[in-house]
Order: structure tokens, then sequence, then C-alpha cells
């Protein structure tokens, strides 16, 4: 099977030397924090340290300078933090630059196969864990075969995948079928430290396998069971071993139940094009406070870095004391496509309104009686975009029509539609009678704590809206593990939540389904593929079909999905598969959006260099910018 091969080695380094594009060459500079730790004989030289060819990273405005800490805050000991060990804070195996270009990261270089069935890495030789340990094939394979991760594997490795070292710097990963989009996957999480590689030499210290003393050990350290010890010492949400080796430029120093502090990885494979070793600064410290703690943390300039937990609830606040704090406020325009979005249940268990939420003109009518403009000006001081739901206006498929799409403000619209489908009876409230003589009322439900500030008042104002064509609703948040099962059940009127959609995560990576929301239809459709896929059984199912059999319109989109999964990104056939997509949903208002695209705040020091303008198009969150901060740096001097 031929193969095709993209190489960057005309960018690479020489062992002690860095070439990058027509530049000349230089030593290798590593930080005065090492170099006081070479100089005292706790580190190894820096040439013993790099890889035989270190990755030229492409730094985006500037070659920065090394030194210094960055002070940050955190809500809780997880990963989803500025600055913490989220998993696309590290390397990956592959980087999409700001001009869309993918190139080798961790790897030296990569194949794809022509019919997308395979995928090959090659390592760099001489890479190596913070610990010193070396990075090979094997901390793939084994972590392929030794963690389960709670199932994050399957979204790397669909059923059937299996992945082969034939030596220590290969790795061949084979799936069941073509899968273009392995190509992305390699840029996102997916390609990094929790689910493509561990550190397997020090782990094996708790497995059978590799360690015959492996009960021995975890009785040691207080653990029931090797497994127990094993999967404590891998896990990492949270992090328990501090000691546990990264391939992230920041390591763990020193974690309390207060503070995390991390440390630059003295063995990180990143370098400039000034041949200068990544990361530019030496330590972070990540202090978690609680929510109000934050925010006067925040204001009062302790911090020199905040964007995953600030709120645009706050901004008039971060803008009023930016000028003492001495921080600058940036907005980055998110990919959200609706801070708040409405799902009507098309699989409602009661027959009338069951009839209502699959009828068109309904949820049209429950569109055009939101005043967005409104919105957007009262809660969220004008800075969102008034839009329907959809894939966002930076998505290279976007039409203009989707956006607009009955989204404009129409009470008389949404009136003589409601009107049109014999819902013309009032009771002495306003409140609409339905066909079965009950005033018709929704009930919103969503996830407590998913909204907060601004979108949480968006409820109300909609609530507002739909009361003035005879609609009456009630809000009603649900409990996390009662929502589960609500969801599941489709017992529910409305669903709400917020709904990023980033066009290249959210379109082609992501197996969640967009643009509607329905348990019932997406069991029956994994079942009818299992079944034809001979890996179920009827049996296997209490001998009937689970959920609901989709209408034929939905099961073409769920096959143009499928499709649209299956392209190559930014082909002709993505493009004619993904405007299908959205041009259906569209048509058939299935989600009802309010605004998007609301900026995030991002607050950083004025000293800062290289701080991101935009979110890169790879990016699923605003928490991947910490991928970054490699590149991030303090000027000294000011």
């Amino acid at each position: 099977m031929r193969l095709k091969m993209t190489s960057l080695l005309a960018a690479s380094l020489v062992v002690g030397t860095v070439f990058f594009g027509m530049g000349v060459a230089q030593d290798y500079t590593e930080s005065p924090y090492d170099a006081a730790k070479v100089a005292a004989g706790e580190l190894p030289p820096i040439g013993e340290r790099l890889p035989d060819t270190p990755m030229v990273y492409p730094v985006t405005q500037e070659i920065g300078e090394h030194g210094g800490q960055f002070n940050v805050f955190a809500l809780d000991n997880f990963p989803w933090n500025a600055l913490t060990e989220e998993p696309a804070r590290g390397p990956l195996a592959l980087l999409m630059t700001q001009d869309n270009d993918f190139i080798p990261d961790i790897v030296l270089d990569y194949k794809q196969s022509d019919d997308n069935t395979s995928f090959e890495l090659y390592l760099r030789p001489g890479m190596k864990w913070s610990n010193g340990d070396d990075f090979t094939s094997e901390d793939m394979t084994f972590k392929r075969e030794y963690l389960t991760d709670d199932g994050w594997q399957k979204h790397l490795y669909p059923e059937g995948s299996t992945v082969e070292a034939p030596d220590d710097y290969t790795v061949i990963i084979n799936f069941p079928g073509p899968r273009p989009r392995a190509l992305l996957d390699m840029i996102h999480w997916r390609g990094g430290e929790w689910t493509l590689f561990n550190p397997s030499n020090y782990l094996k210290t708790w497995h059978p396998d590799f360690n015959e003393n492996a009960e021995e050990v975890a009785k040691e350290e207080g653990f029931a069971s090797w497994e127990e010890a094993f999967k404590w010492h891998y896990y990492w949400r949270p992090l328990n071993d501090a000691n546990k080796p990264t391939s992230q430029q920041w390591m763990p120093k020193t974690f309390t139940t207060t503070a995390r502090l991390y440390e630059r990885n003295p063995y990180f494979h990143q370098v400039d094009a000034a041949g200068q070793q990544l990361p530019y600064v030496d330590t972070v410290l990540s202090t978690i406070v609680d929510p109000e703690t934050f925010n006067l943390k925040v204001v009062s300039g302790e911090a020199d870095l905040a964007y995953l937990r600030t709120s645009f609830d706050n901004y008039t606040l971060y803008m009023e004391s930016k000028a003492e704090a001495g921080y600058e406020v940036n907005l980055i325009p998110q990919f959200t496509s609706s801070e708040v979005t409405y799902y009507p249940n098309q699989s409602h268990p009661d027959p009338v309104k069951k009839a209502l939420f699959t009828n068109v003109d309904f949820r049209r009518a429950l569109s055009v009686a939101i005043d967005r403009d409104e919105i957007n000006e009262v809660l969220f001081n004008g800075f969102a975009v008034p839009q329907q739901w959809s894939v966002t206006a930076m998505a290279s498929i976007y039409e203009e029509e989707w956006g607009t799409a009955y989204a404009q403000f129409d009470p008389d619209l949404a009136n003589e539609l409601l009107d049109g489908l014999g819902l013309t009876r009032r009771n002495a409230q306003g409140t609409r009678i339905q066909l079965d003589g009950k005033p018709l009322t929704i009930v919103v439900e969503f996830v407590e704590g998913s909204f907060a500030g601004a979108a949480l008042k968006t409820h109300e104002l909609v609530k507002e809206y739909w009361s003035d064509i005879g609609v009456q609703s009630e809000i009603r948040p649900i409990g996390i593990a009662a929502s589960a099962t609500r969801q599941i059940e489709m017992n529910w009127d409305v669903w709400a939540q917020r709904e990023p959609n980033g066009e290249m995560y959210g379109t082609v990576i992501s197996e969640d389904t967009i643009g509607f929301k329905n348990e019932l239809w997406e069991r029956w459709r994994e079942a009818t593929y299992a079944l034809a896929a001979g890996t179920k059984t009827l049996d296997d199912y209490g001998g009937e079909m689970p959920g609901e059999e989709p209408p034929p319109e939905i099961t073409w989109l769920l096959d143009v999905r499928l499709d649209l999964m299956n392209s190559v990104f930014g082909s002709e056939e993505y493009t004619r598969l993904g405007k299908e997509y959205y041009q259906f949903l569209s048509d058939g208002t299935y989600a009802i959006g309010t605004v998007g695209e609301l900026p995030m705040v991002f607050l950083a020091k004025p000293n800062i260099g290289n701080l991101p303008t935009e979110l890169p198009p790879w990016i699923e969150w605003g928490g991947d910018l910490n991928h970054y901060s490699n590149q991030w740096f303090i000027r000294s001097g000011n």
C-alpha cells in the first residue's frame, strides 16, 4: 500500500546546532535556570537533553527570552485551568500553524496512507521524558494496551484499530476503515499525552506484567492492590502523582491542596529559531481559590494571566480595574455559535407536545419571538452576535443565511404561525390553549450550573418573549446526575445548553451529534450500525431495537454527517457535505439560537510577549490556548 509522506526535515536541527529557514546556524541556548543545575551537576548538558533533531517551534510574533514565573489562579485542582496540565498544554503529535499547515511536533515525520486506513508516526530519536527516560514507541503501545483511561481512547481508536511498533521510533496505527480525520486527531488532545502516549518505563513499576513485585510495592504504598496503585499513579484528572514524568513544557515540582508549582521541563524537545530551548518562562505557580477570591486576585493585579476562569459578566469590572491593577484586557473572538441554545424535544412522550415540537412552524414561532438584539445589548453589552444556531461565521463553509434564518425579532409572524397551527384560543392569562384543552406551557431544562450571569438571565428574557406570544414557560435547572437520566429518557420539553461549534473540531472530529438533541434517535442509529457490523445481535438489546427510529429525513442527515466526518477536511467533498448538513438544519430550525461569538476575556500583564489575538481553527475550546504557552515570555526591564 503506497503511503503519502509529509517531511519537514528542511527545517530540522542537527546535534548542537539549529538551522531554521535560511538563518545562520547557532548553538543551543538553555535557560539560566537549567544552566545552574548543569553547573551543580544536577543535569546533563543541553546537548544531551535535546533530541537528535529538536522541533523548531514557529513562534507567532517574536523570539522571546528566558526567565521568570507566571502567577495564575485556579478554581480547583483539575487540569482545566490556566497553565495547568490540561492535555493540549503540552506537545501533540503534530502542530497546526497559524497558516493552517501541519508540521511534526513530538514526531519527526509522519505518513498517512492514500486510502486513509493507516497512520505512521516516526518519533524523534533522543527525545526524553522530563525525568530523562527515552521517549519511544513503547510509550504509545503501552498506553494503548494498559491504560484504559476511562474510555478516552475510543476517540482516537475506532473499534478494530491496532497499534504496531516495528522499532523504537516507529508507530503504525491501522484503522478498520478509512479515517481521514486521523490527521486532525493528531493536532488535538487525542494526539497528546492523555490519549496517545504515556511514560511506560515509569508506570511499569506498578504493573505485574513488568514487575513481579508490583503487588508488594502497592501494599507498601498503602494501596489495596496493584490495580489501585497503577491507576492512582497514571491518573490525570486530577493528577495524583506529581513525580510522574511528562512531555509537557512544565513539570510538577510541588503540589499541595492549595497550590501547584511547576518548573520547566529540562528535556523539552522544542527550540525557537534562535536555538533557545522552550519554554521561555521557568516556573508557573497556580494557586487554588474560590470564585470570589479569584476575581479579587485578578482585579487586584496579582495574576500575570487570566483567561479560562474569567467571565464576560465581569467585563466592566475588569475595565475599571485595569489601570490600577496593571493588566491589559484583550478580547478574543470564540467559536461559540450560541451562548444559549434551545432544543425542542421531537421525541416527546406526550403526543400533543410531540406534534407541536416536530412542527417546523412551531419551532420557527419560538425563534422569531426572541429579541436577540435586546439580549445582546442588555445582557452582553453589545459584544456578542445576535444570530441563529449554526456553524459560526469563521467557518470556511459558512453561509450568511444560516445565521439569520428565523433569527429576526418578529412577534407578529410568531403569532401568525401559532394561529396557523390552530392554537387560537387563549385563557384569561393570555396563554394559548393546546388542542387537548390544556394551557400551552413549556418547561425549559438545563444542567444546573451550566449557565451563569448573562446566560442565565437570557432564560428569563426568553420566558418573557414567549409569554408575549401566548406560550408560558418554566425555567428548571436539573442536577448533573438527574440531567443525564432525563436526557437519555427524553422526557423533557425543551433542553438548553451552550453550543461551542468550532468548524474543525465540532464538524469533523467530534462524535457528538450537532444541530439537534435526541438520545433515542442516536441509540437506534448506534444499534443499527452494530447489528450491520455483526458486533451485536438483537438479543443484546433485549430482543428489540433501542431508542426510536429517526424520521427518514434525519436518517439521511445522519448519513451526511457520517460522510462528512469521513471526508478530507477542506476538500470539495467536505465543503459540499458540510453545506448540505448545515443547510438542512437551518431550513428546519431544529435548534434555536440566541447570541454567539462572545469574545473570551484574556487578561495579561503588558510585559508578556507572544500572546494570542485569535483562536486558531483547530482548537476545541479556549483552554487549548494553553498549548501556546511555551512561547509566551516575560520581557525583562519592564
